[in-house]
C-alpha cells in the first residue's frame, strides 16, 4: 500500500513536471517564432549583439534534445517493462505484441534519429574547432617565418655595416 502511494505521488509530481515543461516550451516556441518575426524585418542591421546568442541557443538546444531524448527512452522503458494490468487484459496479445513491436521500433528509431542528430551537431562542432584551430595555426607560421626573415635581415644588414 505504501509503495503505491510512492509511486502515486511521483506520478504527480512528474505529471506537474511534465506540465511545467509543456507551458516551457510553448514558452519557447513562441519567443522563436516572435525573433523570427523580428529578424525577418531587420535582415540589414548590424548583428553584432546576436553573435553571442548562437552559442546560448546551441547549448540549449543541446539540453532540449537530450531532455527529448531522456523522455523518449523513459516512455519506451515505461512501456515495455510496467504496462499497466487493465491495459493488457483488455486488449488482444497478438495485437498488443504487434503494436509494441511498431512503437518500440519507432522509439528505437526515433532514438537512433536523435543521437544521430547529437553526433553529427557534435562533429560539426569539432570540425569547425579543428578549421579555426587551423586559421590559427596558419596565422603562427606566418608571424614566425616574418620573425626569421626580419631577423635574418637584421643580421644581414648588421653584418654589412661591419665590413
Amino acid at each position: 500500500m505504501k509503495e503505491l502511494e510512492q509511486q502515486r505521488d511521483a506520478l504527480w509530481h512528474g505529471l506537474e513536471m511534465v506540465e511545467r515543461a509543456r507551458d516551457w516550451y510553448h514558452q519557447e516556441i513562441h519567443g522563436v517564432h516572435q525573433r523570427l518575426r523580428h529578424s525577418s524585418k531587420s535582415l540589414g542591421d548590424n548583428d553584432t549583439a546576436s553573435k553571442s546568442v548562437p552559442n546560448r541557443a546551441s547549448l540549449l538546444q543541446d539540453k532540449i534534445q537530450h531532455i527529448n531524448y531522456c523522455l523518449c527512452d523513459f516512455i519506451s522503458c515505461a512501456e515495455r517493462i510496467l504496462l499497466p494490468h487493465h491495459r493488457t487484459e483488455q486488449l488482444d496479445a497478438q495485437h498488443l505484441s504487434r503494436g509494441k513491436d511498431r512503437r518500440f521500433q519507432q522509439q528505437t528509431v526515433d532514438a537512433l534519429k536523435q543521437q544521430n542528430y547529437l553526433l553529427t551537431k557534435e562533429v560539426s562542432k569539432k570540425s569547425q574547432w579543428i578549421m579555426q584551430l587551423e586559421q590559427e595555426k596558419a596565422v603562427l607560421i606566418k608571424q614566425l617565418l616574418d620573425a626569421q626573415f626580419q631577423s635574418h635581415a637584421q643580421s644581414s644588414w648588421n653584418n654589412s655595416i661591419f665590413v
